[in-house]
């Protein structure tokens, strides 16, 4: 079983951020405790939103301790104040690190129509295929709220992996992928329990069992029919 980790700012939350959205900048003393759990384990860390400190933290403590991430990435922040630039995400690219989508402009999927979802998506890959040089085709869910409707219209985009908000350990190989969030206010035992926890098939039947049923006619696997 494998820890899938999902990331936002590091260190302190820039000035305006609201109460909710500084609860998802963790310290630099966290994020050191992630990197050292993460070494020579199968833990996959990923960062979503895109904030600048992908790049002036993230990076150099990843390459340090030669690990590799996943970025997801909204395209109508990149090169805006706060957030990574086209530069960056080269840079992050051409190190090995994982580029992918994080839509557009950060909107709910499950609020919009299929097509706009389309647009949202489309939009967001053929921008940062152009900067990195080769096609995108993962995504991370906005807010991780997605349903039935959402997977689909992700499965018919040819999108190959997606990564979400549902909690627990992730076996591979899946089409949707659970990923388990660091927030500031985990204390540095409950961080340690969670990257360390051993899973066993009975942990990670009743996670399926609702990922299947939020799927619907969406396959689970990467390599799954489609629907």
């Amino acid at each position: 079983m494998n820890v899938c980790v999902m990331l936002h700012g590091l260190g302190p939350p820039p000035s305006g951020r609201t109460k909710d959205e500084a609860r998802y900048w963790v310290s630099l003393d966290q994020f050191a405790q992630v990197i050292d759990l993460a070494r020579g384990t199968n833990i996959w860390i990923t960062f979503d939103d895109g904030n600048d400190t992908d790049i002036s933290i993230a990076f150099p403590a990843l390459q340090k301790a030669g690990l590799t991430a996943s970025f997801y990435i909204p395209s109508d922040r990149i090169g805006t104040p706060g957030y990574v630039s086209e530069a960056d995400i080269h840079m992050l690219h051409q190190a090995g690190m994982e580029i992918g989508s994080h839509g557009c402009a950060h909107i709910r999927w499950t609020e919009i129509s299929d097509d706009a979802i389309v647009d949202d998506v489309k939009r967001s890959t053929d921008r940062l295929g152009a900067i990195i040089g080769e096609p995108v085709s993962t995504v991370a869910v906005p807010f991780g709220e997605c349903d039935r409707r959402v997977l689909h219209v992700l499965r018919g985009l040819g999108i190959t992996r997606v990564h979400t908000s549902f909690r627990g350990p992730d076996p591979g190989g899946q089409w949707i992928v659970r990923r388990d969030c660091i927030t500031a206010d985990m204390s540095d035992d409950a961080v340690r329990k969670l990257l360390t926890k051993k899973y066993s098939q009975i942990d990670a039947a009743l996670p399926f069992l609702r990922m299947w049923r939020k799927a619907g006619r969406a396959a689970l696997w990467s390599e799954g029919p489609q629907a």
